[in-house]
């Protein structure tokens, strides 16, 4: 082979890796939205599965009269009271492990995932859907938002 031919082989050849590598990191990067993206549809699934649970009557499975009549209280609230199996108020399926949090008016639901180093948060603070608020928090080790806080108009 010629000296040029050599030259347009090795530059071929570098290219052909820079596209392969860019392919890899761009799947990987997608992988890790939409593993997010499942997370926070489960994280609202649970937030409104609290918001059911609370006006649901005591004998039904729901939350006790002493809190039901207020509805920013959501005291009790725990994943195996709304029907998760778990193992230390940790529920875990294929996107992710969540866990809730209950602070005064509100309900946090965390969702972590370890493969893609992601995690959402889910704040309900009422009964209505526009009392929840979710948004991810770390995607892919990076971190890209905030704990969401209350929505404005509860």
């Amino acid at each position: 082979m010629g000296q040029q031919q050599l030259v347009l082989l090795v530059l071929a050849t570098t290219i052909v890796g820079l596209a392969i590598t860019t392919g890899i990191r761009a799947f990987g990067v997608n992988s890790a939205r939409a593993n997010a993206d499942a997370m926070i549809q489960d994280a609202l699934r649970i937030a409104m599965d609290a918001q059911a649970w609370k006006q649901k009557p005591q004998l039904l499975g729901g939350q006790g009269p002493k809190h039901a009549a207020d509805p920013d209280k959501f005291k009790g609230a725990t994943l195996a009271a709304l029907g998760y199996p778990g193992v230390d108020d940790t529920y875990v399926n294929q996107n992710g492990r969540f866990s809730i949090k209950v602070t005064g008016n509100r309900l946090l639901v965390v969702g972590t995932n370890a493969m893609f180093d992601s995690q959402v948060e889910v704040v309900t603070c009422g009964l209505t859907d526009t009392d929840i608020v979710g948004e991810i928090v770390v995607l892919a080790g990076e971190k890209v938002g905030m704990t969401p806080g209350c929505p404005t108009n509860s």
